[in-house]
């Protein structure tokens, strides 16, 4: 009996030894997958970067930038370089075409706001014949309002001035600016639908009158819509469209108006972005006329590069 008992122990303390040894087995185990997690995890947030840089890497809310339709955040900069082209049916005026590239610089402000400047190098043609200058030069400070929530879109406005440092067509040739300095102010609004963002806005732009050979050359003011939507297609890619019209009253000319000078502008776009690197995006734009004297068709291809 004793050795009986000699022997149950045996057993007992080697199915104990075994027990304790499968549980640090299991726990090693669980460490390990806990582990494996962790850098799982650190990696994907290293590859995707914090939250408060997801949208470096996001094609719509890179898109809603150049629509004005979002700002950048604080300390974040921007650089748009861009080229462009142009062409006018002969039947709407004396412009033919034109080849334009451009420079959009944005910075990302303190209390919600964002300074652009954008300037540009364009050769036009036209039938008294063609002129390559600079463009005139657009200043623009934006502020968002309004944050979005379930019931209310997010609100933005902007203030800005267009200087006249191109060439205009009092002095004869072709046209590279507007010959105007004018300020302007914007409103836009914007709601998220995912994976669809609406957006809209009203500007208000009104010419400074100049002297012109000894006239006094008034411009029209003019009141701008616009209503658009954008895709986002996946986080890499988005699609955009839109209608902007423009209501441009008469110009003065002492005082006395202009005949014909008043009319409507009406533009639809569409455009696409793609994400090429975390900082890159390829934009392509393309705006067709539906009424008024606007180009036939503009087409624009830019490349943001975020800092």
């Amino acid at each position: 009996m004793r050795a009986l008992g000699i022997v149950l122990a045996l057993i007992a303390g080697a199915a104990s030894a075994q027990s304790a040894e499968e549980l640090q087995r299991q726990l090693d185990e669980r460490d390990a997958r806990i582990r494996a997690l962790t850098e799982r995890i650190q990696a994907l947030e290293k590859k995707d970067g914090a939250p408060e840089d997801e949208e470096l890497s996001r094609a719509l809310e890179r898109l809603l930038v150049q629509q004005g339709a979002m700002l950048l955040p604080q300390r974040t900069y921007e650089a748009e370089p861009s080229l462009s082209y142009a062409h006018w049916d002969s039947t709407r005026g004396p412009l033919r075409h034109e080849a334009a590239a451009g420079l959009a610089l944005r910075a990302g402000l303190p209390w919600q706001s964002q300074f652009q400047v954008r300037v540009s190098y364009a050769h036009v043609a036209s039938d008294a014949g063609s002129a390559t200058d600079v463009g005139d030069t657009d200043f623009s400070l934006a502020r968002q309002f309004v944050r979005e929530d379930r019931s209310r879109p997010a609100l933005f406005g902007a203030l800005g001035w267009i200087s006249r440092t191109g060439r205009d067509a009092f002095s004869g040739g072709a046209p590279t600016g507007s010959g105007f300095n004018v300020p302007y102010a914007a409103l836009n609004i914007v709601k998220r639908h995912d994976p669809l963002v609406f957006y809209g806005g009203l500007s208000y732009t009104a010419p400074r009158p100049r002297t012109v050979a000894g006239d006094r050359v008034a411009a029209g003011n003019s009141l701008g819509l616009r209503f658009g939507t954008a895709l986002a297609a996946s986080p890499a890619a988005s699609l955009n469209a839109g209608l902007n019209l423009g209501f441009v009253d008469e110009t003065r000319r002492n005082g006395h108006p202009v005949y014909g000078s008043d009319t409507v502008i009406a533009t639809f776009q569409v455009g696409s972005g793609l994400v090429l690197t975390r900082a890159v995006l390829l934009n392509v734009t393309g705006d067709f006329r539906v009424a008024g004297n606007a180009p036939n068709f503009r087409l624009t291809i830019s490349l943001p590069v975020r800092f």
